[in-house]
């Protein structure tokens, strides 16, 4: 037969192996996954990571697990090799956290790559290395128990897949997130995460998960961890969660665990937000701690390459027990945080205020002239919620005009909007939106000259960050100092805020920052420089604009609407609500039946 009219070719173990690595190694954090996790299974009680250029030149995991002996090294780094299954049976029934043995000849494949091992019976180690794919022989080599594995050059012999590496602060981000995940899981194993000679995460063992919680988000979130648990006989569940003052943009709060593998299911995810339902934003995300311990012939691991995805036999009773569980353990919790007023930057400090502040004489206008009239705001209870509401409905007030400029007719309802007469009718303004916008289009102009004008603070202000969220920061930094943000790197996970735009007066900088964090990830360092601009200055307008709840004053009401008047185009805030809703006088006269 002539075998050049054949289409179907044989691939070579070589490019087998390369394909294999594209469905599990798509960056250094994939790598760094796969080690971990067979560090994990092998029993280790301690994982070092070493790394260098964020992963890209060494990627260096040494274990205490169990080790391997000659024969399994050599074994280790061949396809379809794996200590984790015996029977076809074991696929359905899946107990450790790696099982395709594709990890380590993948890995090889688009690296140079070394394994060095021992078990506690052998008096001496052996040492294997495979370069693109190329195999070596085994080697002996003194070492202690256990494993360690050097990734050098990772992508060298497919530059394709290099180019598409992003900074080493992104990829840093994304392997953070990747070890924070993994030493949530199994707090009882110390972990060591080293960057270029810095330490990033030193984590001894630890008794209870709250600890590893508290390490890596703090002493505030640590304080309001809400326990969760539920014990039915086909499913256990335990964690935390946060009140609803907790919130965030995304779902990357949300670590959710299934027999101790990090898991990303969509009904899940539904489940969490519907045990919220009315008690959150509808695009703000709870924040929680989900652990969920099932038998492993319940549900299918083996669904995605990466093992990220899960797929149960009876979702929707996993589905109903977490909502139920999460439900209770809310409901069982303390009140909320209360709400925090903040004063509107570029207006004066009004926080010694209280709410029973009672307003000067203002001026009302009658048929023939002026009377006076002095209103009080009272509290009043409502359902546990404490609102501000007048002692009478109060007419329009003149706000006297600064230097000389007309008065205006308005008042704040609500404390959230502001009610004017203009010549066509009533204008509600939202206070909040309105401002935004008028932040967001001074933020703009004051980049495209140049950057914002800067404060610099007396005292700078420290800000201790997650890892992965430090890494994001330092990755802004340039062009945070555009928005008029100075921040440096001070010491491990740790920044120093020196200076911040001189436009946000009166802003919290620690606040704004995590506020910042709490509405980006990664994926902000990805864009075009100035679409990132647009989003920074977006996110800086909205956290530096007076707050729905505030109490404003005169002076404050004048200067936002002198400043809107100034403005071409205020009728929706930089996320597309509207600022202002006009009634005109024609429908006020229909709907009291005058027309």
């Amino acid at each position: 037969m002539d075998e050049s009219f054949n289409k179907i070719n044989i691939l070579s173990k070589t490019i087998v192996n390369k394909i294999a690595a594209g469905e599990v190694i798509e960056r250094p954090a994939s790598v760094v996954k796969e080690l971990v996790e067979n560090a994990i299974d092998a029993g280790a009680t301690k994982i070092d990571i070493q790394l260098e250029e964020s992963g890209k030149k060494l990627i260096k995991v040494t274990d205490s697990g169990v080790g391997m002996n000659h024969v399994d090294l050599a074994r280790s780094i061949l396809s379809h090799t794996t200590s984790k299954l015996r029977e076809l049976d074991d696929v359905y029934s899946i107990k450790t956290l790696g099982f395709r043995g594709e990890a380590l000849p993948s890995i090889g494949a688009v690296s140079q790559l070394k394994i060095i091992s021992r078990t506690k019976e052998s008096l001496v180690g052996g040492e294997i290395e495979v370069d693109g794919g190329n195999i070596g022989e085994v080697k002996e080599k003194g070492c202690a128990v256990g494993t360690q594995i050097e990734v050098r050059e990772l992508f060298f012999n497919t530059p394709v897949r290099k180019k598409f590496l992003k900074s080493n602060p992104i990829e840093m981000s994304h392997i953070s997130q990747m070890v924070t995940r993994l030493s949530l899981a199994n707090p009882n194993i110390h972990f060591n995460l080293i960057h270029n000679g810095r330490n990033v995460f030193r984590l001894p063992a630890a008794s209870a998960i709250k600890e590893r919680i508290v390490t890596f988000f703090g002493t505030e979130i640590g304080k309001n961890l809400i326990p969760i648990k539920l014990q039915e006989p086909n499913i256990v569940i335990n964690g935390y969660v946060l009140p609803p003052s907790f919130d965030s943009r995304t779902t990357k709060m949300q670590y959710v665990f299934m027999n101790s593998r990090f898991i990303r299911d969509k009904s899940l995810l539904h489940a969490i937000s519907e045990a919220y339902r009315g008690l959150l934003l509808s695009n703000r995300k709870p924040v929680v701690f989900l652990f969920l311990q099932m038998d492993p012939k319940d549900f299918d691991i083996n669904v995605h390459p990466t093992k990220i995805e899960v797929r149960f036999k009876d979702v929707g009773q996993v589905y109903g027990h977490v909502i139920s569980c999460i439900k209770e353990s809310l409901g069982r919790a303390e009140p909320a945080v209360p709400a925090k007023f903040e004063s509107m930057p570029g207006f004066p400090d009004r926080r010694n205020n209280t709410f029973h502040e009672k307003i000067e004489p203002v001026e009302r206008v009658g048929d023939g002239g002026h009377t006076n009239n002095q209103l009080t705001f009272n509290d009043v209870d409502n359902g546990g919620e404490r609102k501000i509401v007048p002692e009478f409905a109060p007419a329009p007030r003149f706000l006297n005009g600064v230097n000389g400029s007309a008065p205006r007719r308005c008042l704040q309802v609500q404390n959230a909007y502001i009610v004017e007469e203009n010549v066509n009718g009533i204008h509600i303004i939202d206070q909040h939106a309105l401002h935004e916008i008028i932040l967001f289009e001074e933020i703009k102009h004051s980049i495209k000259k140049a950057r914002l004008v800067s404060q610099q603070l007396l005292i700078p202000e420290l800000v201790e960050l997650s890892a992965s969220e430090f890494f994001i920061v330092i990755s802004l930094k340039s062009k945070l100092d555009r928005l008029g943000f100075v921040v440096e790197e001070f010491g491990k996970n740790t920044v120093i805020i020196r200076s911040y735009p001189q436009i946000l007066k009166d802003l919290d900088c620690k606040d704004f920052l995590l506020g910042l964090l709490s509405e980006v990830d990664e994926s902000i360092c990805k864009e075009d420089v100035e679409e990132c601009m647009v989003r920074l200055a977006k996110i800086t307008a909205c956290k530096g604009a007076v707050k729905m709840g505030q109490r404003l004053k005169e002076q404050e009401i004048y200067a936002l609407l002198d400043k809107r008047d100034k403005m071409s185009f205020t009728n929706n805030c930089p996320h597309g609500r509207p600022t202002t809703i006009l009634m005109s006088f024609n429908e006020l006269d229909k709907q009291f039946k005058r027309r």
